[in-house]
């Protein structure tokens, strides 16, 4: 076994071109991410957190496609060893945020085959809680400007 930290990159990534109907689901799961990054706070609650992200999902009738929670605490080893289910962002999760947690903020939609925008839109960031807010510790570009990548 090696040593060390482990954690995930997850970005929606397109190969050379997004429909319209693309660019809008991906651009809205762009938003519920920054949105979800502002709210990582102490004092704020898990359910606080997913029932805001869940009404900006259903103002784009996206809420329907949601396929789990907003994020979670992490673990020393791997992404589930010591991982909380206490620590989940879902509306029935009331633990209250606080300095120095670890948690990921993730907003995923899946819309169907066959669909305008079909796919899986995932962006992924982890954030170490600090006592006045939240360290973004990733570092690595989203959305359509940045991750469509041309052959």
């Amino acid at each position: 076994m090696i040593a060390g930290y482990y954690t995930a990159l997850e970005r929606t990534l397109f190969f050379d071109h997004a429909s319209d109907a693309h660019l809008k689901v991906w651009e809205a799961n762009c938003r519920v991410l920054k949105r979800g990054r502002e709210l990582l706070k102490p004092g704020a609650s898990c359910a606080e957190i997913a029932k805001e992200l869940n009404e900006m999902y259903e103002e784009e009738n996206l809420l329907q496609y949601r396929t789990f929670g907003y994020g979670h605490s992490f673990g020393v080893l791997c992404h589930y060893y010591g991982r909380e289910a206490g620590l989940e962002l879902r509306e029935d999760i009331d633990t209250v945020i606080e300095p120095n947690m670890v948690i990921s903020m993730e907003p995923m939609v899946t819309i169907p085959e066959g669909m305008p925008g079909a796919g899986g839109y995932r962006e992924h960031d982890i954030l170490v809680m600090k006592e006045d807010g939240a360290e973004n510790i990733t570092n690595f570009p989203f959305g359509p400007e940045h991750n469509i990548i041309k052959g």
